[in-house]
C-alpha cells in the first residue's frame, strides 16, 4: 500500500511540474544559457498550456516557469532583445534552457538560426510588466537619430543650426514616410499614431498588454522580419510624427 502511495504521489508531482501551473517565477530573475527553436514539425499542434502552438508568434517553451510568464530574451552576440511569453514545456535537451518559437528566434538572430547565447530575465507575468511604469513597444529594425542626438562638435558654428533643424527635419521625415508606407501595406491604419523613438531606434506604440503588441506585431512580420517586442517607459519615447 505504501508503495502503491508512493508510486501514485511520484506520478502526479511529474505530471504536475510538466504541465500544471508549474513554479512560479520571482520578479526581475536574471540567468544566462543556451536556446533554440522549434518550427514547422509543430506548428497548430497543441502545447502544454492548453494553446496551439504558432509557430510566428512571440511565445517560448520553459521546462518549469509559469504559463503567461513574460521573458526578456537578449542576445549577447547580436545585441537583440524581446520579450517573449512562456506557453509551453521544453525543452527536451538539457544543455538548453529554453525553446523558442521560430518569430522570436528571429527576433533576436541576426543572420542563421541555431542556438544562442541569451540572457533571461523574468519582466512580468499573464497580468503584465512587474515594473508597472513600462508599457510595450514593437521594434522595426530601424534606427533614426534626431537632431538633439547629433554630435556637433566637430561642425563649424554655424553649421549647428542646419543639422539641427533643417538636415535633422529632413531625415526625420524621410524615414517616417518609409515606415509609414510599409506600415499602411501591412494594415496598421493607426501608424501615424504609433511610430515612436526610442533610444535612436524606431518602435510602435504603446501598447497596454503583451497581446496588444504581439497583434500588430504579426501584421509587421512580413515587412519587418526581424521586428521584436520591447518594454520601456513612456518617459524614454520620442514621437516620430504628429497626431
Amino acid at each position: 500500500m505504501r508503495n502503491l502511495i508512493y508510486t501514485i504521489f511520484s506520478v502526479f508531482l511529474c505530471a504536475a511540474l510538466f504541465f500544471g501551473s508549474s513554479l512560479p517565477v520571482r520578479a526581475e530573475e536574471v540567468c544566462d544559457g543556451l536556446v533554440s527553436w522549434y518550427g514547422p514539425g509543430f506548428h497548430s499542434k497543441r502545447t502544454a498550456s492548453g494553446e496551439g502552438y504558432d509557430m510566428y508568434g512571440l511565445t517560448c517553451a520553459h521546462r518549469t516557469w509559469k504559463f503567461g510568464t513574460l521573458v526578456e530574451v537578449y542576445n549577447k552576440e547580436s545585441k537583440r532583445k524581446c520579450v517573449v511569453r512562456v506557453n509551453d514545456r521544453g525543452p527536451v535537451a538539457k544543455t538548453l534552457f529554453m525553446d523558442l518559437s521560430y518569430g522570436a528566434a528571429m527576433a533576436i538572430t541576426s543572420h542563421e538560426l541555431g542556438t544562442a547565447s541569451v540572457r533571461l530575465t523574468v519582466v512580468g507575468d499573464s497580468s503584465g510588466p512587474f515594473d508597472k511604469e513600462q508599457v510595450f513597444y514593437l521594434f522595426l529594425d530601424d534606427t533614426i537619430i534626431l537632431p538633439e542626438q547629433i554630435d556637433l562638435e566637430d561642425l563649424p558654428e554655424h553649421d549647428e543650426a542646419y543639422y539641427k533643424n533643417i538636415a535633422g527635419g529632413v531625415e526625420i521625415f524621410r524615414l517616417t514616410q518609409k515606415h509609414l508606407r510599409r506600415l499602411y501595406q501591412a494594415k496598421v491604419d493607426n501608424a501615424p499614431e504609433l511610430l515612436v523613438s526610442i533610444d535612436k531606434h524606431v518602435c510602435l506604440g504603446p501598447f497596454v498588454t503583451f497581446k496588444e503588441a504581439e497583434a500588430v506585431y504579426h501584421k509587421v512580420a512580413t515587412q519587418y522580419p526581424h521586428a521584436s517586442v520591447w518594454l520601456e517607459k513612456e518617459s524614454n519615447v520620442r514621437r516620430l510624427t504628429v497626431q
